[in-house]
């Protein structure tokens, strides 16, 4: 299923703090989810309505909303096996603010 793919503000600040290679790989994953589907991306439920895209060893939590749009919340470097609770916690506090 097609979706379309929209970050919140702060995600785009988190984004370019990242490096060229990593913002390239994240880019390529959500013209994958707009142009073939969500299903050609690996993604995870983590929680609630809180998913997670897993690009190589990035994270992007976010939550489907009506209208088949994803919304991007937090966007981080994984260090380790478990996904972050403050992560988790602090996506959700941007979609409610949001």
């Amino acid at each position: 299923m097609v979706f379309k793919v929209e970050k919140l503000d702060v995600v785009n600040d988190e984004i370019a703090e990242l490096s060229q290679e990593q913002q390239t790989l994240l880019d390529s994953d959500y013209k994958t989810i707009e142009t073939l589907g969500i299903e050609f991306v690996r993604v995870k439920h983590l929680q609630d309505k809180i998913f997670e895209i897993k690009t190589k060893n990035l994270r992007s939590l976010f939550k489907y909303q009506e209208g088949k749009i994803i919304v991007i919340g937090v966007v981080f470097v994984k260090k380790s096996q478990k996904t972050p609770k403050d992560k988790i916690k602090l996506a959700k506090q941007r979609f409610k603010e949001a």
